[in-house]
């Protein structure tokens, strides 16, 4: 009789056992249910009652993040420039370049007359200013290029002569790097001086070199000579040529580094170091058009000017 009872006791204990086991089961499964449930309720409880708010008009359908973001972008970032930098304004930019006097030969019109050599006698007594001075009186294409002191450099083209004091800067035939001198002492005008070998593309009128592509010549009475400035349309174009002088993607700074007789009020010239440079910043169809109307903001915050070069600081990246 004990022995029933024993064994019945312990066939009670272990039913117990088993039904205690599968409730702690069954609780732990329906709490994970439970948790699963209100993450995802959450957001759409919330979601919910932000839009409980906002009248039927305004609740439009879902718009697509990135698309939102890509369309926001353009505006924000104007937004921020206008907050960051003053605008000084809508200037008209032009271009400009070094003046090479072996590719103007090449594409100036020929004005010989019959029989007349003098393309021969110019390429002849090039390297010697003597000798062209000599025969300039009979050679009417070739005119003299003089100094400060109004001694003569060099007789060049006529049309060379044209673009050397249009550009400010030329490289003769020899390789010489002629830069327009800021006084002379006689009355002809323009007077040039020879720059150092490793001057390659000329000095600007504050007296720092001229930089491809970053260089930009002002009006001194509209914009102060050496300030920092920011373009937006040059911001993202890849520049013409090759590293180290183009081929680089613009980041919209630029410097007042130069002056020009023609560069009045709200003008910019920017310097593209060559004139293959000129063409190929043309837009379609061969136009210069993007370049008349563009803002520019003071970019002393933005951009940055070390060692000689320019570019966007630090905190102007961001």
């Amino acid at each position: 009789m004990r022995r029933t009872a024993g064994r019945l006791a312990r066939a009670v204990a272990r039913t117990a056992r088993v039904v205690s086991a599968s409730v702690k089961s069954a609780v732990r499964g329906a709490v994970r249910i439970v948790r699963t449930h209100s993450r995802i309720a959450a957001p759409l409880f919330a979601a919910a009652c932000s839009r409980a708010d906002v009248p039927p008009s305004a609740q439009a359908a879902p718009v697509d993040q990135a698309h939102q973001r890509a369309v926001a972008a353009p505006v924000e970032k104007a937004a921020a420039t206008d907050a960051a930098e003053p605008r000084l304004g809508t200037f008209h930019m032009t271009l400009y370049h070094v003046a090479d006097e072996e590719e103007v030969a090449k594409t100036a019109p020929k004005r010989k007359k019959k029989g007349s050599k003098s393309d021969d006698v110019m390429v002849k007594v090039h390297n010697d200013a003597t000798a062209e001075a000599t025969m300039a009186a009979g050679v009417p294409d070739l005119v003299p290029i003089y100094d400060r002191k109004c001694n003569v450099l060099t007789n060049v083209s006529r049309p060379f002569a044209a673009q050397l004091a249009l550009q400010g800067t030329g490289r003769l035939r020899d390789g010489r790097l002629l830069n327009v001198a800021g006084k002379c002492s006689c009355p002809r005008r323009p007077c040039f001086h020879v720059l150092p070998k490793h001057r390659k593309w000329g000095m600007g009128g504050s007296g720092q070199p001229l930089e491809p592509f970053r260089t930009v010549a002002v009006d001194p009475k509209r914009v102060k000579l050496g300030s920092l400035l920011y373009i937006p349309a040059l911001d993202g174009v890849r520049m013409p040529g090759r590293a180290p002088v183009g081929g680089f993607i613009h980041d919209g700074c630029v410097v007042a580094g130069d002056t020009g007789g023609g560069i009045q009020g709200s003008q910019l010239d920017l310097f593209v170091a060559r004139r293959a440079y000129v063409h190929a910043l043309a837009r379609r169809g061969g136009s210069h058009g993007w370049l008349k109307k563009l803002d520019v903001f003071d970019g002393s915050t933005r951009c940055t000017r070390r060692g000689g070069k320019v570019s966007r600081s630090a905190a102007g990246s961001i």
